[in-house]
């Protein structure tokens, strides 16, 4: 069902009313079919098919009316305007540029040559212009291949093939770097866990690119091999360094006779990553603003970068802001047509978001249905991706239960979990990339070890606390999501949430 979901959110009822898409007869199954979709009646395939035909997805009549009404879509998909769904030269460019390429195509392969070819010289400009290398290859070969064999223009065809060998070179490098960097990232999808390894690797990568670096201006090229440089020190939490790497690749990128949106969205993102850690938050605020600029909102992009926002204001106190963005964003239409892990991502959000609200840092809507529906208990069992993170994201949903117990005053269930998270702490947390984490855990776990008595858990954990503090959250070797809320912060919370009254259980 994602499938439809996306393309009828893309395509808009405009565009399918425009074509004639769909039939005029408002019972039919394909307009019953597409309107559960619009109107967020059929989140899946089980619900759809039980609606429609009361049976299972499986059934070969539905099977049949969700690929009709897909290859419809698809086909809708050409009638779109790109220019008003577009907020940039670059996007129209590639959309027109690949349509058009496409029509070339058709009319080349039904001999209308001429037509063509005048399709195909307007793409290569075009595509030049604005660095569509695969696309200058593509046609560039067919323009040489035409002049050479069909109308023996020697130069016109010495001129598409020497463009062909240098956009092959230019090509090959720009693989090289996509490879280089897409073998890096794949890591760190599932799992958040610090990957120190990754600072050497990054550095060999980079090494290798430089000299195609510095040979080609290349859009893509050096949009992968700054992102593989700033691995060199974002891996190691390097934020200094990193804010250098991303101010000098927005000046390369800033100097393109277009509007490179994409690399820009990117590494003012990352800019706004690094202030969180150093928590400043005005420098964070305004990279977020610039970065802003760039982005539909509804898009991945935007969900990310509202992700970002929110951690900038969790950790330099701005609460009601951070959850002034969390209700932005879960109640954003295409919220729901997210990835699973970046889903998992929100709820974890969520459920420090709600905390707050429940120790009155942050005063929740009255009409807030997600706030009055959220329940703690059930929270672990709605992140089974990274449950299984245990060095990484599963840290902090370990933390929030145990903050959640604390704050219902559920003693004897805290006391039940004291075994396990001993284990846990033994098992996982012992290298240094873990190290604020797990001097935090082991401070929560001094509350039942105190019978829950305020000042005496002070005086447990007084050494512990200072451990936590010799090693700056900006200094720590962890990766930026793991501490959603500075663990000083949440300590603070956990602690004016005692009494002095001593509870062996309850």
């Amino acid at each position: 069902m994602q499938d439809l979901r996306e393309l009828t959110y893309l395509l808009g009822k405009n565009t399918i009313k425009a074509g004639h898409i769909l039939p005029e007869m408002p019972d039919s199954k394909l307009v019953g079919l597409y309107e559960g979709i619009v109107n967020n009646q059929f989140y899946t395939d089980e619900e759809a098919a039980a609606e429609l035909y009361n049976d299972d997805k499986e059934n070969r009549s539905y099977q049949k009316l969700r690929n009709d009404l897909k290859k419809r879509l698809v086909n809708a998909l050409f009638l779109m305007d790109f220019k008003q769904l577009s907020s940039t030269q670059r996007q129209v460019a590639y959309y027109e540029c690949h349509k058009d390429w496409a029509a070339a195509m058709v009319l080349m392969g039904k001999k209308a040559k001429v037509a063509g070819i005048a399709l195909c010289r307007k793409i290569i400009r075009q595509a030049k212009k604005y660095e569509f290398t695969e696309l200058v290859l593509h046609v560039a070969g067919t323009l040489r291949l035409h002049y050479g064999t069909l109308e023996g223009d020697y130069a016109k065809f010495e001129l598409y093939n020497k463009m062909f060998k240098e956009y092959t070179d230019i090509w090959q490098e720009e693989n090289r770097a996509e490879e280089l960097y897409t073998e890096l990232i794949i890591k760190y999808i599932n799992n958040k866990a610090t990957k120190t390894e990754i600072h050497a690797i990054a550095s060999d990568y980079y090494t290798r690119l430089q000299e195609p670096m510095q040979r080609y201006d290349s859009y893509r090229l050096h949009l992968c091999g700054n992102l593989i440089r700033l691995m060199i020190y974002s891996s190691v939490n390097d934020y200094k360094n990193t804010v250098q790497v991303c101010d000098e690749a927005i000046v390369f990128f800033e100097t393109k006779e277009y509007l490179a949106n994409v690399p820009l969205q990117v590494f003012f993102y990352q800019k706004i990553v690094c202030y969180t850690q150093l928590r400043q938050y005005q420098q964070g605020k305004s990279a977020a603003e610039k970065c802003l600029a760039f982005i539909e909102a509804g898009t991945f992009n935007w969900f990310k970068l509202q992700e970002l926002y929110l951690l900038l204001a969790l950790h330099t106190g701005q609460y009601q802001q951070a959850y002034n963005t969390l209700r932005k964003v879960v109640l954003q239409k295409q919220f729901a047509t997210l990835p699973p892990n970046i889903l998992e991502m929100w709820k974890i959000y969520e459920a420090y978001v709600y905390y707050l609200c429940r120790i009155e840092k942050i005063s929740p809507a009255r009409n807030d249905k997600r706030y009055a529906r959220f329940r703690p208990g059930k929270f672990g069992n709605e992140t089974p991706i990274f449950s299984k993170d245990k060095r990484g994201m599963n840290i902090p949903i370990l933390i929030i239960q145990i903050l959640f117990m604390i704050e219902e005053q559920k003693f004897n269930k805290v006391i039940d979990k004291i075994e396990a998270i001993e284990k846990y702490c033994s098992r996982y947390l012992r290298q240094d990339d873990t190290f604020r984490s797990n001097c935090f855990i082991k401070m929560l776990l001094q509350i039942p070890a105190a019978n829950f008595h305020r000042a005496a858990v002070l005086r447990k954990s007084e050494d512990l606390l200072k451990k936590l503090k010799s090693v700056p959250i900006e200094m720590a070797n962890q990766t930026h999501e793991i501490e959603i809320i500075p663990y000083e912060d949440l300590w603070n919370f956990a602690i004016n949430t005692l009494g002095n009254t001593i509870r062996q259980g309850a």
